[in-house]
């Protein structure tokens, strides 16, 4: 499993380069994908005395990080001059106040331990927090859905007749007043109808709360692209000036295929920062699985 999620997100990051040389090749301005994640390493206002953990200079005494961020761990032995790399510990998260907090040394090490400085070890923590919200850098203009139809111009106002799961739902269009399935565009949640994986049924749960509380939804379609092989439409669903498929991959609910997308860019840089976190899809234990029977508790 984690192997797996590490091919992932090295993919994700490969296609993200990919797609900014094709541009360039094009002579189009290149994406403008934000790649820097420096930020979970934060440890602002952080100071630590590491003196009396130095034994010699080739050895020191491994800290008690009990409590801490990634970021302070990275300030404490960077300043010992460690050699190490962080792993998640993946646990079920109860509330925010256990993300990115430290769990534990790789075996055989633990606090207190004298370690030469050139021994390599891993550092376990719980997964982050997520805080790169990419949805708030693409919005949608309403000059652009006023009086249209979804199922004659490709975009426009809809009414939410019934959420099925993640990536599904059942709307009527508000002109026409046809009743339309979208499957939506770039995003895979996991299964949570005829088959039941890890975080399908919460990610279910949170695309239905998004489209029942939502005021304005509106669908907008990818320019060729209007139905899959199963004849449902395919589409971007707005809500609230949100685009939910955005939402979804930003809350590591799914990963996303956008290679093709119009909004490319903003998937990418999504999912990018959505994998690091280790959350949901990324590997985080849903706390509503039975892992042993495979299905929901």
């Amino acid at each position: 499993m984690k192997i797996k999620r590490y091919l992932i997100i090295l993919l994700i990051i490969m296609v993200s380069f990919i797609l900014v040389s094709c541009k360039e090749e094009k002579g189009d301005k290149p994406y403008k994908v934000d790649l820097d994640t420096s930020y979970i390493y934060d440890a602002k206002g952080f100071t630590y005395d590491v003196s009396s953990l130095i034994v010699s200079k080739t050895e020191v005494k491994l800290p008690n990080l009990e409590g801490m961020s990634r970021g302070q761990i990275k300030y404490i032995l960077d300043k010992l001059g460690l050699k190490y790399d962080f792993q998640f510990d993946y646990t079920i998260i109860n509330s925010d106040d256990e993300l990115n907090k430290f769990t534990r040394y790789s075996n055989p090490y633990k606090a207190g331990d004298i370690i030469e400085k050139n021994k390599f070890f891993y550092v376990f923590t719980t997964v982050l927090p997520i805080t790169h919200h990419v949805h708030e850098k693409l919005t949608i203009d309403p000059m652009d859905y006023i009086g249209k139809s979804f199922i004659n111009d490709g975009i426009g106002l809809a009414r939410l007749d019934r959420s099925i799961d993640g990536d599904t739902a059942w709307f009527i269009d508000a002109i026409t007043g046809e009743r339309f399935k979208v499957r939506f565009l770039c995003i895979n949640t996991t299964e949570s109808t005829k088959k039941h994986d890890p975080w399908g049924k919460t990610a279910s749960q949170f695309t239905s709360d998004k489209l029942n509380d939502a005021t304005i939804i509106v669908i907008e379609s990818e320019p060729g692209n209007r139905k899959d092989i199963y004849d449902r439409y395919l589409g971007y669903v707005w809500v609230d000036g949100v685009l939910l498929n955005l939402l979804l991959v930003e809350e590591a609910y799914t990963t996303s295929g956008s290679a093709s997308s119009k909004y490319s860019e903003y998937f990418l840089e999504a999912s990018i920062h959505a994998a690091i976190t280790g959350r949901r899809y990324y590997g985080e234990i849903d706390p509503n699985y039975d892992y042993e029977i495979g299905d929901y508790k």
